[in-house]
């Protein structure tokens, strides 16, 4: 825009696209995303970043008044687009909250579960813990900073009206940053896992050498103290994880942000 003060209709069409594919990433993108942010807040938060990224948007040539629903099928692209980035990038989380879950079926705890204001919804107690210590870490780390720097790169990387689904990007969501999910759920959780397994052995040699001592009445309190003490344990780790885990997932949405533009 030569002049910003002469808004034309094109611009206007541009500034709206731009923020529903905004919008669409701050609805299920990382802290943005969650329950606790009003959706009225998110839409504000949307037209903000979207005054802030405007002059740096390309204009899209043949947009000129198109009918009605042609321009409603370009806003559902655009905000197909935002979701699918805010997905993307939510995945980090998914990952923390799967190992949470997994630590809490081995603790016998999966059935415990507590509210979560987050997502309301009802969580399990250890997933609740992961997950709102990696959003602390995560925004320690200034992960929203590149959540806002990826939302810019996502324009250069994918022009207005630009999207290319291809093979490439099914492929990356689904054998690379899905498997990561995996990944990382095992890696969060396998210290626990591996010593309440260890405890599990080593309970039962105990029940084979003492055949009195009843270890139904003691072996719930014991793993539930075991596995707390080794999460305990674990969170200076668990956070110099999470921060490169990060990293490298923030690597793999930079590779999806390039797939998607070509």
């Amino acid at each position: 825009m030569a002049n910003p003060l002469q808004f034309t209709t094109t611009d206007l069409q541009v500034f709206l696209l731009a923020w529903f594919r905004i919008t669409g990433i701050l609805l299920v993108g990382p802290v943005f995303g969650t329950l606790a942010v009003p959706p009225t807040l998110k839409a504000v938060f949307g037209l903000l970043f979207t005054m802030i990224f405007f002059p740096l948007l390309p204009r899209v040539g043949g947009m000129v008044e198109p009918n009605l629903a042609l321009y409603v099928l370009w806003v559902g692209l655009e905000l197909g687009v935002g979701l699918l980035i805010g997905f993307a990038a939510s995945l980090v989380f998914a990952a923390v909250q799967l190992g949470g879950q997994l630590i809490d079926q081995e603790l016998g705890l999966s059935l415990a579960t507590v509210f979560d204001p987050i997502s309301s919804e009802p969580v399990s107690v250890v997933a609740q813990f992961k997950l709102m210590l990696a959003t602390i870490v995560y925004l320690l780390i200034d992960g929203h900073h590149f959540l806002l720097s990826a939302t810019a790169q996502s324009f250069a990387s994918i022009p207005l009206l630009g999207l290319r689904i291809g093979d490439a990007v099914a492929f990356h969501l689904s054998d690379t940053m899905m498997r990561d999910l995996f990944v990382i759920s095992l890696k969060i959780a396998a210290p626990a896992m591996v010593t309440l397994f260890l405890l599990t052995i080593a309970m039962a040699f105990m029940a084979r050498a003492v055949p009195e001592m009843n270890l139904f009445a003691v072996g719930f309190s014991l793993r539930l103290l075991v596995g707390f003490l080794v999460l305990a344990l674990g969170i200076s780790v668990f956070v110099f994880g999470f921060e490169r885990t990060n990293g490298g997932h923030e690597n793999s949405l930079r590779v999806l942000l390039r797939l998607m533009g070509t």
